[in-house]
């Protein structure tokens, strides 16, 4: 009996084992690494990506590569995910986090194939991780939120490698002044990012591009008459359907004589002009809604002088509601002054081949706009991807007021101080220390190659300027190929970045390396395609 195969698996099941799964989870995401190695840093080159319609988008940007990656391998999907998070969470470092964690993978696999259990590495890992972010913690720098200095360097590093990239002073004191707009003191301004809203416009260049004390909603007017601009705008906005109601149930009206139909029209037309009484009486001279309004109630609203649009998204009336102060109301026997917002000026106009209702000059504003303008449709698609990348970092530094040197520095220091902390363990998990502490410079390693400049040389430079804890700061300006004390040069990052670049990227190493089988049913496609 003990002879005779056991078969628990549905036939055409396929199964890969230990080392063989490892490797093929691993090459699967040193592939994704490769896909995007080029584009990081100031000199990373860009990536042309044609979808299946052969529409071209040109980009250097981690996030925008990965996302258009039509991937089907699971582990490499995985690693999109960490990607996607990254952006997510922080708004920049996607491209960072893929080749750190994809060199854990591989120098880990360099450890499997020596004959180290992958237990000893996955413990090791966890442990130069808690020390990463423990280093983090008492080296980065603090600052205030309002230090306006921190925060554009932080921003024109982060526009460094963007196509924005000539423009960064110009583009990193626009950013600043939306993110002031929607800034809170409790910490939560990066959740409100989507508050300042980017616009594409045609225009002779980006530098033309600017800020709007107030909201653009892509919406035409309900009826062609109504004025094309409303001053000093009293706005309500509400969610009710502005036309006569219909029953809720099939009826039937007979009609005997002319007069009976005239009065049933005046009967309806009672109800609308009811509806107008409630906005006359209150003064609104502009109305969103998020619900229907009819074409008659429309043609009445443009008699009387009174703007409306229709049929706006949650997102859209939200961002009216914070911009111009007003409150969202159901009910329009409840609808009071308190309810209504206000703004200086409300304005239809066509942008590009799109019609927008701009709401300017409101008071304190929440929700602001970046008229975005530029003479190509790939450039303004670029930059507007850029142009939030660097918003986001903003909010992520006032949110966290901690930062950190750029150009590598911080990446360096950690793999001196980790290596220092591998010499005070013992066993297997010293040399899975150290491997961490290798894949640590494989961002400063490929910013230096991606500027054309000698790896082992600049390298080599950079280790020596890590003498003492004061050199901490020491990184490369790829930009003027130059290697100093990057704080001091303005090159900043959010330490939140780094924090979750390490967490994200050893827990998603650790996870793989836990794998050692994998079990494919018939059709799928486990392997590397």
């Amino acid at each position: 009996m003990s002879g005779v195969p056991i078969i628990i698996l549905k036939e055409g099941t396929e199964e890969v084992r230990e080392k063989e799964a490892r490797k093929q989870n691993i090459s699967a995401m040193v592939a994704i690494a490769e896909t995007v190695r080029s584009t990081l840093g100031p000199k990373g080159m860009s990536k042309m990506l044609v979808d299946s319609l052969g529409d071209v988008t040109i980009t250097n940007d981690g996030a925008e590569i990965l996302k258009n990656l039509d991937i089907e391998n699971i582990a490499a999907n995985m690693m999109v995910n960490v990607a996607k998070s990254m952006d997510d969470d922080i708004g920049d470092g996607t491209t960072s986090v893929v080749l750190f964690s994809a060199a854990l993978l591989d120098n880990a696999l360099d450890l499997i194939e020596q004959g180290i259990h992958p237990k000893p590495i996955i413990h090791g890992y966890k442990l130069a991780a808690d020390k990463s972010l423990e280093i983090i913690k008492n080296i980065a720098e603090k600052i205030s939120k309002d230090n306006d200095e921190v925060l554009k360097n932080a921003a024109k590093t982060a526009m460094n490698a963007k196509e924005i990239a000539p423009l960064k002073e110009f583009f990193a004191d626009l950013a600043l002044k939306a993110v002031k707009h929607i800034a809170d003191d409790e910490g939560n301004t990066f959740s409100k990012i989507s508050n300042v809203k980017i616009v594409k416009a045609p225009g002779k260049s980006l530098k033309e591009s600017e800020l709007i004390n107030g909201v653009y909603i892509q919406k035409e007017k309900v009826n062609a008459m109504m004025p094309q601009l409303i001053k000093d705008t009293k706005i309500a906005v509400i969610r009710r359907k502005l036309d006569v109601k219909k029953t809720e149930f099939d009826a039937q009206v007979r009609i005997s004589s002319p007069s009976e139909i005239q009065k049933f029209i005046n009967q309806e037309e009672k109800i609308l002009l009811d509806y107008l009484k409630v906005f006359k009486d209150l003064g609104v001279n502009m109305i969103v809604n998020s619900s229907d309004i009819s074409d008659k109630f429309g043609a009445f609203l443009a008699r009387e002088g009174i703007a409306a649009i229709k049929s706006v998204g949650e997102s859209d009336y939200k961002s009216i509601l914070k911009a111009v102060g007003a409150k969202l109301v159901d009910d329009l026997t409840t609808l009071s002054e308190d309810d209504l917002g206000f703004a200086k000026k409300v304005v239809f106009e066509k942008i590009g081949d799109d019609d927008y209702t701009l709401f300017s000059g409101c008071k304190n504003p929440k929700s602001v706009s970046i008229l975005l303008k530029g003479g190509l449709d790939k450039i303004l698609s670029t930059a507007e991807v850029g142009l939030h990348d660097v918003l986001s970092v903003i909010a992520k530094v006032m949110d966290t007021k901690t930062v950190v040197a750029g150009g590598g520095a911080i990446y360096l220091e950690l793999a001196k101080r980790i290596r220092a902390y591998a010499n005070e363990i013992s066993g297997k998990e010293q040399l899975a220390v150290s491997a961490f502490a290798l894949a640590l410079e494989e961002i400063p390693k490929n910013l230096i190659k991606n500027a054309g400049l000698e790896e082992i040389e600049k390298l080599t430079e950079l280790r020596a300027g890590h003498k003492t804890d004061n050199d901490k700061w020491i990184g490369i300006d790829t930009i003027s190929n130059t290697i100093e004390d990057n704080f001091q040069k303005g090159i900043i990052e959010p330490a939140e970045l780094i924090n979750h670049l390490i967490k994200s990227g050893s827990e998603l190493a650790n996870l793989i390396l836990r794998i050692d089988r994998i079990i494919s049913s018939k059709g799928s496609k486990p392997g590397l395609e």
